[in-house]
Parts: structure tokens; sequence; C-alpha cells
């Protein structure tokens, strides 16, 4: 015991004002995110009225869409896993995997959106494939915001004990093998799923889904709120659960089908969502670099 505590001691101070998930949000923070948070607000109301409207089916433009999108979250899962190993929060290991799974998931949905790469699909998929892997993929997202919040503390919450490359290799593992489970769901176990997408139209069924889709990610947004004091990464993800509740509502709810306007522009909501933390992770390590030159 007394070993361990002169390592304690000995132990190089970690200044925790460097790491946006323990550094407290700024006004100047707030201010970015609430303009940004207004300008897509105002783009979101001018947008519904004519979500769906249909346009030409643009096959080349999903696949930039989620090849971006998947890169852009496995960037991110790699800069907040590389703040964890420094940490050892738990709530940021639980938002890596957050950003991991998102990534797993743009891949999977791509491989089976039909006229991609295959008529049909990839992997075996069916005409309900992607309709659900899509909320698969919006739903399990906020789960990981909603842990993330509640692990959170002013210090950045409860630490794990052992070596922190164990942890990173479960999770990456466990994203692997969750994606695995729900890609076999929904291409062999295809049939047995409710129909949400019929002759490329939204089915009633679609109304209940997409709308619980839609709640998690709106309390994930509810419990960051009021999860206080708000770092910076807190602040920066509640811009992105709102840009997430923008894409889910032009994408699944006011639109009527595949390739109308609200298709395409929640999807670019989608992109902005997923590029906010990763832009402010980027600027702050610039800035970090800069002061220690």
């Amino acid at each position: 015991m007394l070993k361990t505590g002169l390592q304690e001691m000995n132990a190089p101070t970690i200044d925790r004002s460097t790491f946006l998930s323990t550094l407290p949000a700024t006004s100047a923070d707030r201010t970015a995110a609430l303009w940004i948070v207004g300008a897509s607000s105002i783009l979101f109301a001018l947008a519904v009225p004519f979500a769906s409207i249909p346009l030409s089916p643009a096959p080349a433009f999903v696949a930039s869409y989620q090849s971006a999108l998947a890169v852009s979250d496995i960037i991110t899962a790699v800069l907040l896993l590389s703040q964890f190993s420094v940490l050892r929060t738990r709530a940021l290991l639980w938002l890596s995997t957050g950003y991991l799974f998102t990534a797993a998931a743009a891949l999977v949905h791509a491989l089976t959106f039909p006229g991609l790469f295959a008529p049909t699909g990839l992997l075996g998929a069916g005409s309900q494939t992607t309709v659900w892997l899509y909320m698969i993929w919006h739903g399990v997202f906020p789960l990981f915001v909603l842990g993330y919040a509640w692990l959170k503390e002013k210090d950045g919450g409860p630490r794990i004990r052992g070596a922190t490359s164990n942890a990173i290799y479960v999770v990456a593992l466990g994203v692997v093998a969750t994606m695995a489970v729900f890609a076999w769901i929904v291409t062999a176990q295809h049939d047995l799923l409710p129909v949400l997408l019929s002759e490329g139209r939204y089915t009633p069924t679609m109304i209940g889904v997409v709308s619980f889709v839609w709640s998690l990610s709106f309390a994930a947004l509810v419990s960051l709120w009021f999860r206080r004091p708000h770092s910076v990464i807190d602040v920066w993800l509640m811009v992105v659960m709102c840009a997430w509740l923008f894409d889910i509502a032009l994408s699944a709810i006011v639109n009527v089908a595949r390739f109308d306007l609200g298709f395409y522009a929640g999807r670019l909501y989608g992109l902005c969502a997923s590029s906010f933390v990763l832009a402010v992770l980027l600027v702050e390590n610039v800035r970090l670099q800069a002061r220690t030159v």
C-alpha cells in the first residue's frame, strides 16, 4: 500500500483544462453553438414545406454521404479515445463507443443500400433492410449520448482501472459484434420485421417507430442540458443532437419517400451532426499544439 501511495504521489499531474471533456464551456462556446442551432432551425423550417417534393435518385450522393460520415465518425472516435487513454473516464469511453457504432452502422447501411453496390444491396439485403438499419443507427447513438450524460461529472465522472488499451479493445470488438448481430437480424431475419417501406413510400408503422427513435434523441438532448456544469464537448454534443433531430425529422417524418427533398436535406443535417464534435476536437488540438511550440 505504501508503494502504491508513493506511486500516486509521484505520478504526473494531468492538466484537465486541455481536454474538451473536462474544460468548462465559455460564453463564446455557448454563443457559437446557439448561432449554429439558430441557423439550422431556420433552414429546417424553410425545408419542411418542401420535404415531400420528389427529386431524381442519386446513388452517388448516398455513397459519398455514407463514406464521409463513416470517416468522420471514426476520426472522432479515435480522438475521443486518445483523450480517454489519459483521463480514463467511463463517460468518454462510452461516447467514443457511440461514434464507433455510428461509423459501423453507416458502413453496413451503405453496403445494403439498393442500387449502390448491387440492385438490391449486398449482404442478402431485403426491401426493409436499409430502413431498419437507419432506425437502429439513429436510435442507438442517442442511447450512447444518454449514457455519457449520466456518467459524466464535473471532473469527467468515474474512471476505469487497469490498462486503457484493454477497454478500447473490448469496446471495439463489442461494436463489431453488436453491428454483426443487427446486420444478421435485418438480412437473414428480414421477413420477420414489420414493413416500414412499401414501394418506396413509408407505411403507417413507420410513424410509430420513427417517433420513438426521434424521442430518444430528444431525451439525450434534454439530459445533456440538465447535467451541468457543461464542458466544451457537452455544448457541442447538444448541437449534434439538435442536428440529429433535424436529420430524423426531414429524412423519415415530414418527407414521404426515398429521394425526395427531405431525404437529401436530412442527410446533410446528419453529415453536419457527424462533423461538429470532430471540428471542435481538431481546432482545440491545433490550439494546444500552438501553446506548446
